[in-house]
């Protein structure tokens, strides 16, 4: 059984990156990219990963959907949603709990943290997971 994953970053060479990531993981499906929030809405309502992976301070592409907005969307069409920042301060982890996100990684270490995030997600969030938002 793979794990289904979405994958949305406003940065090409980040997708790239990511997507080598995941690739290397036989158990993770990678269904779809999207480039800004309003693709990021569209594929998960039409795919429904398991998981989303997201940049948080990526464009709207002038569209007027609110983070409440996308917030629903996500978690009404994905089991988990896993934001990604360079930034990972308190600033940062709000807006990561506003979109809905279960866990927030740095784009830093993404090379580390980001299949196990990712494998913890899809058996259910576990302490250590949660505990990014403490």
């Amino acid at each position: 059984m793979s794990i289904t994953v979405l994958l949305a970053d406003d940065t090409p060479i980040m997708r790239t990156t990511i997507r080598h990531l995941l690739g290397a993981q036989p158990e993770i499906e990678l269904v779809g990219e999207a480039a800004n929030f309003n693709q990021t809405v569209a594929l998960t309502q039409a795919l429904k990963p398991q998981v989303v992976i997201f940049d948080l301070h990526m464009p709207n592409d002038n569209s007027r959907l609110t983070t409440a907005e996308v917030r629903i969307s996500l978690q009404r069409s994905a089991a988990w949603i896993l934001a990604i920042s360079v930034w990972n301060d308190d600033d940062a982890r709000a807006l990561a709990r506003s979109f809905g996100a279960n866990t927030l990684l740095d784009k830093f270490r993404l090379d580390q943290e980001l299949i196990p995030a990712v494998m913890n997600l899809a058996v259910g969030p576990t302490a250590t997971a949660r505990s990014l938002f403490a």
